[in-house]
């Protein structure tokens, strides 16, 4: 029966709107049945077994009926109340289903006492039990209605488009007509016999048509839960209504009979045993009399239409007032048709405050018509295999008309964005908590540099003052036994070989053995920074040339100081087994990058390594960022009924910011691109210096060897000897000094740096002593000595006098050139620069991770976010990063560096073996004996020259 429902006459088999309707079948011959209901093929029964077990758990009420990308609103809590029929429930599943699932509010279904009576709905309001029913049945509850409404303790909210009716109900095969049947019909001796036959004998009253207890009470007066009216004699009223529950019609019911003179009983049972007992009765085609209601569901699976509602006189005034003074018992004066009236929707106070505005709005639209209920009510049937039929039902419908229910939802309650609760929060969370460490390292990396920066400026301190502290710190007890005399650079040899350079009586002298001492003692303490696991890594297992440099430069490695120079191995001949020549430096001067292994190498241990690590924290900063900007339009989104104008306003800055951005890249990329060839030009000059220098220094050298007289006359050869080893060992000193102040490794301190050349032989303790007196001029004093010792050995007769401006405009030269001094770009320049770029790095951080990002409401991590950051970040701090490497030096590990103790090692080898070369080359006669042969030689052949031309003559 369920399949025939009544058809709307005529047209189409859609409602307006889209809506779907059930239409009558036509009857079907007997055994057979539609095509929709046949038996599946044996093939398709377990495909059809899994649909059918898919949907079932799909309408789980647990599931959420539709999806929406709203949050939750924890703090709103709504109480639907739901009676026990099936078009409350039906009803009430729906209105739970959009506030829960699409307005996200949190809902309470209150499921009615069956002792409730349902007149006491709007005194329950009051109370607060629940906060509203969507459906009620208004007829007999006029005088609680102007009650509690009235005086504003329950709040009327409209009615349903639909009318709606209960009475007594007969089957249409009773009625002659099919469409009328008058209760006169029930007052004969027939309808006694005809109603009151079919449950003869039976025992018809159930306590659970009496949940509230009204049967016990006077004014009821019933007898095994069967109400009779007063005039019955025993054993009269024969007829019998069937009815479900007592207090339904709030004794409308009995009253009609009552007042009608119907000699009629009412049997009291539960719903299911009245809809079994009138689907027996209808298929047995047995008169029935029952008490039904319009809308509702099939009748035990009999349509509704089917059934025929018995007819009273039309409403009179004074049956009206009646109705409005019901006192909900059999002993009022109601004798007319109760007629249709409005199913109504009442809430609590609560639902008009402001905070639940949203909710009121939506109360007031919720709205069904007639077609709605039969929709719902034949789905109910379809779903009747389902663990709550009626919420599968509301679930159908909810899914299928979005248009229809659309309009009921508004929102005026802006959606606050709840961050913590929020299910992106943990991703959030996660990327926060991973920059922690990487912060932590950018700053120690940070301090480090800071501190490197901090020690080149206190070692490059531009004074020319007495050091004090350096002085406390000397090896000598006191400052009064400093040596302030004239420094004569004339040397004597002892037979230890040792140079000592004589001082004054009143000077005691200062042993270059205890400047070692000390030296030996300053070992345990380190000159340069950590190498960092990193290079430490690299350098172990993965070497590489400039694995090595950094590698050699962070731990203060030379090879230069590695060796000590002394007289006897200088002027040791070329054959003997003793002589050592100064060692070729073991690192390269520069790493080539000659493969893409040296390249990948070349970026994690440089200054690129730190820009990576930077750029991937401003990535994860735009990850966490484009989240949040992810979170937030789609807050945006929801709140568009509220304020339209948000989301708008919110993406027009995010186009605005991205439009700045771009046009603004233009000035950093032009002033870096400007800057970073500045810099490398000045990088570059530096190299040019330090070839220069070592260019001047085997200049001088050569100038020493070519122009030294006197190696081959013994009596002066050994103090020619001592001098140019004098001359060699100021040249490589000056040398060494060139880089104090630029790399590290050559000391920090005036003290170091004197304590390794007197340790490497190339100073005496007495000459470092005199040194230490101007600490921050040592290579100028020092090339003071080299021309003093030029002038001496000139007044000797050692260097020819035509020399000596060529050794004086080299030396003053290597002067000018051994300062190393670039100029450096205006401060504010590269502060405006810096601020620009960081601008720029800023705008791309905020603006790139606010557009580019994914649009998928569940999607927490935003991968494009982070690359859009990190690669831009790279490129732009990679150049700031590059110009600030370029900007300090060649000479500083933390930049790109070339390894200084290469070019002292091969300017050192050079020196010696040119210096060395005038020791061992074959000398030959004096000049004079070379004149007087060469006179010789020029008279003899002008003597045969003319002895010829005699001969010739005579021949003539």
């Amino acid at each position: 029966f369920w399949l025939e429902l009544r058809s709307s006459s005529g047209g189409d088999s859609r409602a307006p709107g889209g809506r779907s309707r059930l239409r009558a079948q036509p009857a079907l011959a007997p055994g057979k049945m539609p095509q929709c209901q046949r038996p599946p093929m044996a093939w398709r029964a377990p495909w059809a077994a899994l649909l059918m077990a898919g949907a079932a758990l799909a309408t789980v009420p647990a599931q959420p009926c539709i999806s929406d990308d709203k949050p939750l609103r924890p703090e709103l809590k709504i109480r639907l109340l739901m009676r026990n029929w099936q078009s409350h429930r039906l009803l009430t599943h729906l209105a739970a289903i959009l506030l829960r699932d699409y307005m996200r509010i949190n809902v309470e279904l209150v499921t009615a006492d069956p002792s409730w009576g349902a007149a006491k709905d709007f005194e329950r309001l009051h109370r607060a039990e629940f906060d509203a029913n969507l459906e009620v049945w208004s007829r007999g509850k006029e005088q609680e209605f102007a009650q509690w409404v009235g005086n504003a303790s329950a709040v009327y909210m409209g009615i349903h488009r639909t009318e709606a009716r209960f009475g007594m109900y007969v089957p249409g095969y009773v009625s002659q007509t099919d469409e009328f049947y008058s209760y006169a019909f029930l007052a004969g001796e027939e309808a006694q016999r005809m109603f009151g036959r079919t449950y003869r004998g039976q025992r018809l009253g159930e306590s659970a048509g009496d949940s509230s207890g009204l049967c016990s009470k006077t004014e009821w007066n019933c007898t095994d839960f069967v109400w009779r009216p007063s005039y019955c004699e025993d054993g009269g009223c024969q007829a019998l209504l069937m009815k479900g529950s007592i207090g339904d019609s709030l004794g409308l019911l009995e009253q009609q009979i009552q007042n009608s003179r119907l000699n009629i009983s009412v049997a009291y049972t539960s719903y299911a045993t009245q809809d079994k007992r009138v689907w027996s009765a209808y298929a047995a085609r047995a008169p029935v009399l029952t008490y039904s209601w319009e809308p509702r569901e099939p009748i035990g699976g009999i349509p509704t239409e089917r059934f025929v509602r018995v007819a009273f006189p039309p409403a009179s005034s004074a049956c009206t007032d009646c109705l409005k003074s019901n006192p909900g018992s059999p002993n009022g004066c109601v004798d007319c048709d109760l007629g249709a009236f409005p199913l109504q929707k009442v809430v609590s106070q609560k639902v008009l405050t402001a905070e639940f505005r949203d909710v009121a709005h939506f109360i007031e639209m919720f709205t069904l018509d007639e077609e709605d209920y039969r929709w719902l009510f034949a789905k109910r049937q379809i779903s009747a295999s389902e663990r709550d039929p009626e919420y599968a039902a509301a679930c159908m419908y909810a899914r299928e008309f979005r248009s229809r229910w659309q309009p009921w939802v508004k929102y005026t309650k802006v959606i606050e964005l709840d961050w913590v609760n929020h299910q992106c929060f943990p991703v959030i969370w996660v990327q926060l908590v991973a920059l922690a460490p990487l912060l932590v390292g950018l700053i120690v990396m940070h301090c480090r540099r800071q501190d490197l920066v901090r020690l080149m400026r206190k070692v490059k301190r531009d004074t020319d003052l007495f050091d004090h502290t350096s002085a406390q710190s000397r090896p000598w007890p006191s400052i009064s036994s400093l040596f302030t005399g004239k420094h004569h650079t004339k040397v004597q040899v002892t037979d230890n070989a040792e140079i000592v350079v004589p001082q004054p009586s009143d000077a005691p002298e200062t042993s270059t053995s205890t400047w070692k001492q000390i030296a030996l003692d300053d070992q345990a303490r380190p000159r340069a920074k950590g190498v960092g696991w990193v290079l430490s890594f690299l350098d172990r297992f993965i070497s590489s040339d400039s694995t090595q440099i950094n590698v050699a430069l962070r731990q203060g490695r030379l090879d230069f100081t590695s060796h000590n120079r002394t007289f006897t191995n200088f002027v040791a001949a070329n054959g003997d087994g003793t002589l050592k020549p100064p060692p070729r430096c073991s690192t390269p001067l520069r790493s080539v990058l000659a493969t893409k292994s040296d390249v990948f190498y070349y970026l994690i241990g440089s200054v690129l390594g730190e820009v990576m690590l930077v750029s991937f924290v401003l990535g994860v900063f735009g990850s966490v960022w484009g989240t949040c900007a992810h979170l937030i339009s789609l807050n945006a989104k929801l709140n568009i009924a509220v304020d339209p104008a948000a989301y708008e306003e919110w993406t027009e800055i995010g186009d605005s910011l991205m439009e700045l951005t771009t046009k603004f890249s233009f000035l950093p990329v032009f002033l870096l691109g400007f800057f970073v060839n500045r810099e490398a030009g000045r990088w570059v000059g530096y190299l040019n210096l330090s070839y220069a220098v070592s260019g001047r220094i085997e200049d001088l050298a050569l100038v020493l060897a070519g122009a030294t007289q006197g190696l081959d006359d013994p009596a002066v050869e050994r103090q020619r000897k001592v001098q140019l080893f004098t001359c060699y060992r100021y040249l490589n000193s000056v040398h060494y000094l060139t880089y104090y102040g630029v790399d590290l490794r050559m000391g920090t301190s005036p003290i170091s740096v004197l304590r390794d050349l007197v340790t490497a032989g190339l100073i005496t303790g007495s000459e470092a002593d005199v040194l230490l007196m101007t600490p921050n001029k040592m290579r100028e004093v020092i090339l003071s000595w080299l021309s003093c010792m030029w002038n001496e050995m000139l007044q000797q007769g050692g260097v020819p006098g035509p020399w000596t401006a060529q050794f004086i405009a080299k030396l003053t030269s290597l002067r000018d050139e051994s300062v190393l001094h670039m100029e450096q770009s205006p401060n504010l320049i590269k502060v405006m620069l810096k601020v620009v770029v960081s601008l720029l790095v800023l705008f791309m951080t905020v603006a790139y991770p606010w557009k580019i990002r994914l649009a998928e409401p569940q999607r927490c991590f935003q991968p494009f976010g982070f690359l859009s950051t990190f690669l831009l970040s790279f490129c732009y701090v990679g150049l700031l990063a590059m110009m600030g490497t370029l900007e300090r030096s060649p000479f500083i590990a933390s930049g790109d560096c070339i390894n200084i103790d290469y070019m002292l090692c091969e300017v050192e080898l050079m020196t010696f073996r040119t210096i060395r070369a005038s020791f061992f080359r074959p000398h030959g006669e004096s000049l004079a004996s070379l004149m007087a042969r060469r006179n010789s030689s020029t008279r003899g052949q002008d003597l045969s020259d003319s002895v010829g031309v005699e001969g010739e003559g005579d021949g003539d």
